[in-house]
């Protein structure tokens, strides 16, 4: 992936080369300027192959392409953009192997065309060769140093090497992150833009919903600080019903399915005071819209995490595909599914999880680690234990 910063750096050195070109070139100032645009126009040329070897290596290595963006010049980002399954057999190797292909292809232009140039007997010719090879090696070993931007080259590699695992952990928990947006879209769709004063609740929660769903955020602090922030305008007497419900739908589905991953996928049932937060945002909502899907939905989460598996179950058992959202429908089949293991329903669980589809890939599979526990797995601790919650 090569960043409009890096091509502003080769152009920088083009002009230097040319500079040199004028010096030193002394067979005519045509030859000199021919050499020289051929040398700028295969940078363009270069950067096309370096993201060709990445798609090539993708499609080898079976790695799902999901955009492919080659825009030099322009200030957009190049780039092949893939989505692996974290389950992916060899999946460290695969992504070193994606990651390393683009500099690949550069470095293996730039052999090509110092060979090319050392060959040949003109001098204009020789010098347009050796020009384009040294772009070629220069724009292939700098994708290969770490940068900031995340998808940096040497990064994804210095990451995929140093920390296979935790890598892999991280794709997983970035994938269960969209899931969980689109879920929230489903229950809670965004407000709009957020204007007018920010302590206005309505506002405060478009901006977290928008700040949030876009990635935008700066640490997880921020998210913690934001959430408790919401809780409390929901809490607050003087707040709307209708918008206090949605703070708490938000926050109930946010924290909430974040506690059934942290407890089944890492190990770590939350504390038993953030449970009983998330119930009071659930109740709020619920209380206020208890007709409502999406009101349902929060509470049977909460209820899940309460380890109350029945009244979970019983509120989602009116929900049908058709009549409701096909991700909120998702969502709560899947939710269900838990109750019912927890029930020691399996066969009904198994059917829910079946009916839910593909839509929700990750929490599918929180869901599939339930049901093949035995017992199931606590999904709160009766001792207290660090955590962060909405409240």
């Amino acid at each position: 992936m090569i960043s409009s910063r890096r091509l502003v750096a080769a152009a920088v050195l083009l002009v230097l080369e040319a500079v040199a070109f004028a010096l030193f070139v002394t067979e005519s100032v045509t030859g000199a300027i021919a050499a020289v645009g051929f040398t700028c126009l295969s940078l363009w040329v270069h950067v096309v192959l370096h993201e060709c070897g990445h798609l090539v290596a993708a499609k080898l290595l079976r790695l799902p392409v999901i955009a492919v963006r080659v825009a030099p010049f322009t200030g957009w980002r190049n780039e092949v953009a893939v989505r692996p399954a974290p389950s992916a057999t060899a999946l460290p190797l695969r992504m070193v192997l994606f990651y390393l292909a683009g500099p690949t292809a550069n470095l293996s232009a730039a052999a090509a065309l110092a060979a090319a140039g050392a060959s040949t007997g003109t001098p204009s010719t020789r010098l347009a060769l050796l020009g384009a090879a040294l772009v070629a090696a220069l724009l292939g070993l700098v994708n290969l140093i770490p940068g900031t931007s995340p998808r940096s080259d040497g990064r994804n590699l210095l990451r995929w090497l140093s920390a296979p695992t935790a890598t892999r952990a991280g794709l997983r928990a970035a994938y269960y992150q969209e899931e969980i947006s689109r879920a929230l879209r489903a229950i809670s769709p965004p407000l709009g833009h957020p204007v007018g004063d920010g302590e206005d609740p309505r506002v405060a929660l478009a901006a977290f919903q928008q700040r949030w769903s876009t990635g935008r955020a700066q640490s997880a602090a921020d998210f913690v600080a934001e959430a408790e922030r919401l809780a409390a305008l929901a809490r607050a007497d003087s707040t709307d019903p209708v918008v206090a419900a949605a703070i708490g739908q938000v926050l109930t589905v946010q924290f909430g399915l974040w506690y059934l991953y942290a407890a089944v996928v890492n190990g770590s049932p939350v504390d038993r005071r953030e449970v009983l937060e998330i119930e009071e945002l659930a109740q709020i909502a619920f209380h206020v819209q208890p007709h409502l899907s999406s009101a349902r939905v929060a509470m049977s989460l909460a209820h899940l995490l309460n380890h109350r598996p029945e009244p979970a179950r019983s509120l989602l058992v009116d929900i049908r595909p058709g009549v409701d959202p096909p991700d909120l429908c998702g969502v709560a089949f899947l939710l269900r599914a838990v109750a019912e293991c927890h029930l020691g329903n399996h066969a009904d669980a198994d059917a829910l999880i079946r009916a839910a589809g593909g839509g929700y890939q990750q929490l599918t599979e929180v869901v599939a680690a339930i049901r093949a526990a035995d017992p199931a797995p606590p999904l709160f601790a009766v001792a207290p234990m660090a955590g962060t919650g909405p409240g």
